[in-house]
């Protein structure tokens, strides 16, 4: 009677284990599986549980996409901003490069249909800042058609003192005199 006894007891209840119903014996000595009260009443249930969290669930997710390309469009704006005035502020650069600098970083980024604009219209020795503008709607550079932030629009502004800026600064106050450094004795 030992383990095998037990073995074979496990093996006849392994079944209704699995199938989570009770056996009950019949007249004849045979068993017969009979599901649970319980069982019935959840039959369904996943499915119907699921259907409702699913919905939610995506559209979390989705909402998560839209989201984070929102923000990496953003600061892919606000970037390409900041290196079109650094190029605007070295001496012997034209508006054209800026906005062909800009173009090329927001293309590099997927931002599509952007508005920019420099300021001046033309450098030249007295250009004392330059101001670089950009716009661009965000529906047209989403990933997925946008439903959160489809009316949003993208933009960024940044001014930089030019590089002659010292140049002109130091005409100013006539430092080139040496009358305000201390005397050495």
């Amino acid at each position: 009677m030992g383990a095998t006894w037990i073995v074979d007891q496990f093996k006849e209840l392994q079944p209704m284990i699995q199938s989570n119903s009770i056996s009950r014996g019949n007249s004849q000595g045979k068993r017969s599986t009979v599901r649970t009260h319980q069982h019935r009443k959840r039959k369904g249930a996943f499915t119907v549980e699921f259907a409702l969290c699913s919905g939610l669930f995506f559209m979390i997710l989705l909402a998560g996409f839209e989201f984070s390309r929102f923000m990496y469009a953003r600061h892919s704006v606000d970037q390409a901003a900041y290196e079109a005035a650094r190029i605007g502020i070295i001496l012997g650069q034209s508006p054209a490069r800026v906005v062909s600098r800009a173009q090329q970083i927001l293309s590099a980024t997927g931002i599509r249909a952007a508005t920019i604009s420099v300021q001046p219209t033309t450098f030249d020795g007295n250009t004392e800042t330059v101001t670089v503008s950009i716009n661009a709607p965000y529906a047209e550079s989403s990933w997925l058609r946008p439903v959160f932030l489809a009316a949003t629009n993208l933009s960024a502004s940044i001014t930089l003192d030019h590089e002659n800026q010292a140049y002109l600064q130091a005409q100013k106050i006539n430092i080139g005199n040496n009358n305000f450094e201390p005397i050495d004795k």
